[in-house]
C-alpha cells in the first residue's frame, strides 16, 4: 500500500486549457521562449547594467522572446536577478529578470502576471491583474513551499467572483506541504480566501485538506464543501490504520468563505 497519500485537485473540467508550468525561485527563464512583462514602464537597455542607454519603456504585458541569459545581476526584490538578452519586435537590448513574468494567465478580458519575492529566508508571491482598460491590481502573499503551479478557473459557481486563482504546491519529499492558497478575483481586488495543506511523514501520518467547488462533479449549489482526513499508521506489520475524516460545508459571504476553518 502507498503510504504517500495524495489528494487529487479536480482541475480539468472548469479550468482553463493552459499548459501545466513548474516554477521554482532558482529555475532560469527558458532560451528561445516567449515571456511576458511583469512590471510597467521597464527599462529596455542596450547593455546589461543599470548605466546603460534606455532604448525604450516597455508596458506591463509587453511580449518579448529570451534570446540569452547574461553574468551582470541585480538584487531585486530580495533576490539576485540576472539581466536577459531579448527581443522586442524589432529591438535587441537586455531586461531585468526580476521584471519578467514566470507565466501569464488569461480569461477572456482579464490577464494574470506573477512573481517571486524573497525576504530574508521565506519566498513570497506577487499576482498582478490587468483588464481590458489596463486597471491594475496587485496582491502578494507569503509561500509555504516556494515551488509551484498556478491554475486559473472561472468562479466555479460562486456568485460576485470573476475567477478563482489556485497557487498549486509541489511536494517532492516527505514532510513537505503539497496544498495551495485560493485567491479570488472580485470587482475591485484580488483577495487570498484560503489556504489547504496536504502533507505526509514517511508514511507513518498525513494530513489533507481539499475544497469542493459547487460546480464539480460532487459540489454543492451555493456552497463549498469543505473535507478535510488525517491518517495515521499505527501498524506497519498489520496495516493498521487510523483515520479521521471532517466535512464541512461553507459559504461565500460578505467576500469571505464562512464559517472560518481553524
Amino acid at each position: 500500500m502507498n503510504k504517500l497519500i495524495i489528494v487529487l485537485l479536480f482541475t480539468t473540467s472548469f479550468g482553463f486549457c493552459q499548459e501545466t508550468i513548474y516554477h521554482n525561485p532558482n529555475m532560469d527563464l527558458k532560451i528561445g521562449e516567449y515571456y511576458y512583462l511583469f512590471g510597467n514602464d521597464v527599462k529596455f537597455r542596450k547593455l546589461p547594467k543599470t548605466s546603460s542607454e534606455v532604448i525604450q519603456l516597455l508596458k506591463i504585458g509587453a511580449e518579448i522572446e529570451i534570446i540569452d541569459k547574461s553574468r551582470e545581476t541585480l538584487n531585486y526584490n530580495g533576490i539576485e536577478s540576472p539581466f536577459y538578452k531579448v527581443k522586442f519586435k524589432n529591438n535587441i537590448g537586455y531586461v531585468l529578470g526580476g521584471l519578467i513574468s514566470i507565466e501569464k494567465k488569461e480569461n477572456h478580458n482579464s490577464s494574470y502576471f506573477f512573481a517571486y519575492k524573497k525576504n530574508e529566508h521565506n519566498y513570497s508571491v506577487i499576482i498582478r491583474h490587468l483588464n481590458k482598460s489596463l486597471e491594475l491590481k496587485e496582491i502578494e502573499s507569503e509561500l509555504t513551499t516556494a515551488e509551484f503551479s498556478i491554475d486559473l478557473f472561472n468562479n466555479r459557481g460562486i456568485v460576485g467572483v470573476e475567477n478563482v486563482l489556485f497557487i498549486n504546491y509541489i511536494a517532492e519529499a516527505c514532510g513537505v506541504d503539497g496544498g495551495g492558497i485560493y485567491f479570488f478575483k472580485l470587482k475591485n481586488e484580488i483577495k487570498k480566501v484560503f489556504e489547504i495543506t496536504q502533507v505526509s511523514d514517511g508514511g507513518i501520518y498525513w494530513f489533507s485538506e481539499n475544497l469542493i467547488f459547487p460546480n464539480e462533479e460532487k459540489g454543492i449549489p451555493g456552497r463549498m464543501v469543505y473535507q478535510k482526513e488525517v491518517g495515521v499508521y499505527e501498524d506497519e506489520e498489520t496495516n493498521w490504520v487510523e483515520i479521521t475524516k471532517t466535512s464541512r460545508e461553507l459559504k461565500w459571504e460578505n467576500e469571505e468563505i464562512l464559517p472560518k476553518i481553524k
